[in-house]
């Protein structure tokens, strides 16, 4: 997994768990939260991409900053 992946991972276990380490918890389901982990790296990606492209200000969430990218011609 990468870093960002493997964050998200964690952070969500420990929300959903308490603030024990996350190595310690058994996944019941690790496809899904690796999924939604990966989506939410991508996400966050997407978005830093956009905003070094010029889109979007501060402040804007990730969807409010994508209706902003003009439409492909």
């Amino acid at each position: 997994m990468s870093q960002p992946v493997d964050c998200y991972r964690h952070a969500i276990i420990r929300a959903v768990t308490g603030n024990r380490p996350a190595i310690v918890f058994h996944v019941v389901d690790e496809t899904a939260l690796r999924h939604i982990c990966e989506r939410l790296a991508e996400a966050e990606r997407a978005f830093e991409i956009l905003r070094a492209k010029g889109h979007g200000k501060s402040g804007l969430l990730l969807h409010e900053v994508a209706a902003l990218v003009p439409n492909a011609s």
